[in-house]
């Protein structure tokens, strides 16, 4: 290879490294909104059009409050929030819950868009007849989701989501868990697209998911 070549070589490499740069970063600051109160995030939008996303979500088969066998592939077609917790929990699933169900309320019949799930970290104690009582005090969107504990491990890993006893000895069944607390949006197809955290105000969650719906 002559001199010239290898520049030529040289120029043309590098021209494309630059181009992939730039398109990564334009795709980044394209799908990116961030909402924040203070110096606490409160909502982000990751990304809106399949690209760039962290992979987050998957297939699963649990059981929901009914006693009904449901899969990921019930709630496609719909967008979906989802929150893992437990019924136990004293104050962050409750807020997290009760701000869901408000945004939900204030979407009116936009709500009919999104599903929203609640999947327990706790199958011990969160049974179907459990869970049955505890989601009737939320919105009536809400579905409640258990399974066995192998079923719950796989599904906690595909979102990411970290639970555990505080008294993992298992001699005592009264126990708290510490656990990772995220809603996740998901879109019609089941890919991640939003997030939000237990603190998120309903009135944010209403606009973001106004635009997604939109």
């Amino acid at each position: 290879m002559t001199l010239n070549s290898k520049i030529l070589v040289l120029f043309v490499v590098g021209g494309i490294c630059i181009a992939l740069s730039a398109w990564a970063g334009k795709i980044y600051f394209q799908h990116v909104d961030v909402a924040t109160s203070g110096d606490t995030l409160i909502a982000e939008v990751t990304d809106k059009g399949g690209t760039g996303l962290p992979h987050i979500g998957g297939s699963f088969r649990l059981i929901d409050h009914h006693g009904n066998p449901r899969t990921d592939a019930d709630f496609k077609g719909k967008y979906v929030m989802v929150y893992f917790g437990y019924s136990f929990c004293p104050d962050i699933c409750p807020a997290a819950l009760t701000n869901m169900s408000e945004a939900l309320a204030a979407l009116k019949e936009k709500a009919e868009q999104v599903h929203s799930l609640f999947i327990t970290i706790d199958p011990e104690r969160d049974t179907i007849a459990h869970l049955a009582r505890y989601i009737e005090s939320f919105h009536p969107r809400f579905i409640a989701l258990t399974g066995e504990p192998k079923q719950i491990e796989k599904v906690k890993k595909a979102y990411r989501v970290y639970g555990a006893k505080t008294k993992p000895d298992g001699t005592s069944t009264d126990y708290i868990m510490d656990h990772s607390s995220i809603i996740y949006v998901m879109d019609r197809q089941g890919r991640f697209i939003a997030h939000f955290n237990h603190a998120t105000p309903p009135h944010e969650m209403v606009r973001v998911l106004d635009e997604l719906i939109s």
